[in-house]
């Protein structure tokens, strides 16, 4: 606030996850209040996946929908010279008289025409100080420089519960050209030896991510890396078994170390309702096919849907533990520009949004119940669950780390034989790693620093 205070803007322009909703909204509050002459733009999905809702609630001048590189370039050239924002795409603004208007949505842009992200505007070394953690895999004492880097914008489906914001854009990807140009970039001028691929999804398909694979290999370049697939990118039958293992294997050795997807459900009636498009037996063989590539899992699941029950639950973590898996466990959180949302909004359990939206944020638990089950007998199966899960994978989770599990890699039995002074024998490490899977949950700071 004092930052505020103390700086003059024409314009300032930000935007988050909707689950920062009522952060951003006091921080809209906050600058009106101490600069109203200011013009804000919005992006991101806190107000471009509920523009109306958002501005009827905090004084946001202009709400960017979708993808903000062109948008916001045509937002600032037009209040720089007067123009009207009626011919601007993909954008939300009041007119004149404070109506709110709606704009046209703006085409999908070709990813690889964008350039390179500017890092030198940002302060590089704090970044990596508080980026280290992600570098899945490695041990913590290599002091990994890691570096994001987008290689893909969307999904290839369209899940229920979820929202991104190129949500309305068909998935692209960018080549393995542009991807290893930029990698290349921030080794050698940054000296990163990691790269997390910050995408919403990153390979959607074995053809890809053989081409990505062979792209990293051809270049010569060293580094590790992690990256976000389909649950079931190497469980689905259209390659043989063979093939899937062998495209896994390049992965490995092009320097991948783990690779996150979401199993959310093991029951058939929730995955539909979910609109997962995925068996449970692409799953199995997905995790299978990772073992024994040597590529660490990272699995998710989402609890509450309207049919969940107590043999659901079970049945969720049976198919964990069949998988020796131990997953970050979430919650169903309707998020506007879902159907979940909307079906919330249907059967009046979101009867004021605005003050639903400020009560999510980022958790770790229930925000909306939609079953037939408690609160405390949802969470109770749960924790029963991941008890039992927790004892027979043998991690040794204290009771409060069961469900946000962050730093799980130090209760692991690969953590316990870095700190051994006995040399073991590489058959026995690789053996160690292939079961080495653990919990990729959110956590705070903090607790990471932990």
């Amino acid at each position: 606030e004092n930052f505020i205070r103390d700086r003059q803007y024409d314009v300032i322009l930000y935007g988050t996850l909707v689950t920062q909703y009522k952060w951003t909204k006091w921080l809209t509050r906050t600058i009106k209040r101490l600069h109203p002459s200011t013009k804000i733009v919005m992006g991101n999905s806190v107000a471009g996946s509920c523009p109306e809702v958002f501005m009827q609630n905090a004084p946001v001048d202009i709400v960017v929908i979708g993808e903000g590189e062109i948008t916001c370039v045509a937002i600032l050239d037009a209040l720089r010279d007067g123009c009207d924002l009626n011919e601007i795409l993909g954008i939300a603004y009041r007119d004149p008289s404070g109506k709110i208007v709606k704009n046209s949505p703006r085409p999908a842009c070709d990813i690889n025409e964008l350039p390179m992200v500017d890092w030198e505007i940002f302060d590089v070394p704090e970044y990596l100080k508080r980026y280290q953690w992600t570098a899945f895999g490695i041990p913590k004492e290599q002091k990994a420089i890691v570096f994001p880097v987008s290689s893909s914008r969307g999904c290839t489906f369209r899940c229920t519960f979820c929202h991104f914001v190129f949500w309305d854009d068909p998935f692209r990807h960018r080549s393995p050209e542009a991807i290893v140009e930029e990698v290349r970039r921030n080794i050698d001028q940054y000296g990163a030896t990691y790269i997390n691929f910050n995408d919403d999804l990153t390979l959607a398909s074995l053809i890809q991510a053989e081409r990505l694979a062979d792209g990293i290999l051809a270049s010569g370049l060293q580094f590790h890396w992690n990256a976000s697939v389909r649950t079931d990118l190497f469980g689905k039958p259209n390659y043989s078994y063979e093939k899937r293992l062998g495209v896994a294997k390049k992965l490995r050795a092009s320097g991948c170390m783990a690779l996150n997807f979401s199993l959310e459900s093991a029951n058939e009636e929730i995955l539909e309702m979910m609109k997962k498009h995925v068996k449970k037996e692409y799953f199995s063989e997905h995790i299978q096919i990772l073992k024994e590539a040597g590529i660490m899992s990272y699995c998710s699941v989402i609890f509450g849907y309207p049919p969940e029950t107590r043999e659901t639950i079970q049945e969720t973590f049976d198919l964990c533990l069949q998988n020796r898996i131990y997953p970050s466990v979430g919650f169903l959180m309707p998020l506007p520009y879902t159907e979940m949302y909307e079906y919330a909004k249907k059967h009046g359990f979101i009867p004021d949004e605005d003050a639903y939206l400020d009560s999510i944020m980022e958790r770790q638990d229930i925000s909306l119940n939609m079953t037939k089950m408690s609160d405390e007998e949802i969470m109770g199966q749960i924790k029963e669950n991941a008890s039992k899960l927790n004892q027979l994978l043998e991690l040794n989770l204290d009771k409060s780390n069961l469900i946000r599990t962050g730093g799980a890699r130090k209760h692991t039995n690969l953590k316990n034989h870095w700190k051994s002074e006995d040399a073991l024998d590489p058959e026995e490490i690789k053996r160690i790693e292939n079961d080495f899977s653990f919990n990729y949950s959110q956590t705070t700071f903090d607790d990471r620093e932990k």
